[in-house]
């Protein structure tokens, strides 16, 4: 006689899908990953200015999904072009903004920062703002730039929640970092 074999029910599993502008924004959630250890699965994406429903579409379907499963969709991206932060913020998901470029809330992590900037000039301005900062190269984070922002943290969303978002400058990335701090509380 053949033994029956049945399916285990699994649990729901809690999902963020990180859409990001390019890999400075992805050097950064995936620190925030391996910060924080969540029983969550992060998954990063990097779409540059090509966004779209129809990519994110895709994007959920690579996650092979079941229907009780909880996905949360993040786009983290630089606003200095107007079009693609218009876009992001009528899509599906929570846009997570900097303007004009993720360098900003980097710098805000050093200091109060509340002037116009253009985004060609924000990198050089991270630079002068502290000695970590002095060999920073887009796209990577060093060991101790990454022990630098999240020991600063907490001074960054102070001073981020005192911008006006999502005018030049302002960054509601501290948004999606309270979206992780809540998923620890939850579990």
């Amino acid at each position: 006689m053949r033994e029956r074999r049945f399916k285990r029910s699994r649990k729901p599993h809690k999902v963020f899908l990180v859409v990001c502008e390019g890999e400075t924004e992805e050097e950064y959630v995936n620190m925030l990953k391996r910060h924080y250890r969540l029983p969550i699965a992060i998954r990063t994406k990097v779409s540059g200015n090509t966004i779209c429903i129809r990519l994110v579409n895709q994007y959920l379907k690579e996650l092979d999904l079941e229907k009780d499963d909880d996905c949360t969709v993040f786009y983290i991206y630089d606003a200095d072009i107007e079009c693609i932060a218009g876009k992001l913020l009528k899509m599906p998901g929570k846009a997570i903004l900097s303007n004009p470029s993720i360098e900003l809330w980097y710098m805000l992590h050093s200091k109060d920062f509340r002037r116009f900037l253009p985004s060609e000039s924000v990198v050089r301005e991270l630079s002068g703002c502290d000695t970590v900062w002095k060999q920073y190269v887009k796209g990577k984070l060093t060991g101790e730039q990454q022990y630098f922002l999240l020991s600063r943290q907490k001074d960054a969303f102070r001073r981020a929640k005192n911008l006006k978002w999502p005018s030049n400058p302002s960054s509601n990335m501290h948004e999606f970092l309270q979206a992780l701090e809540a998923e620890i509380v939850r579990n």
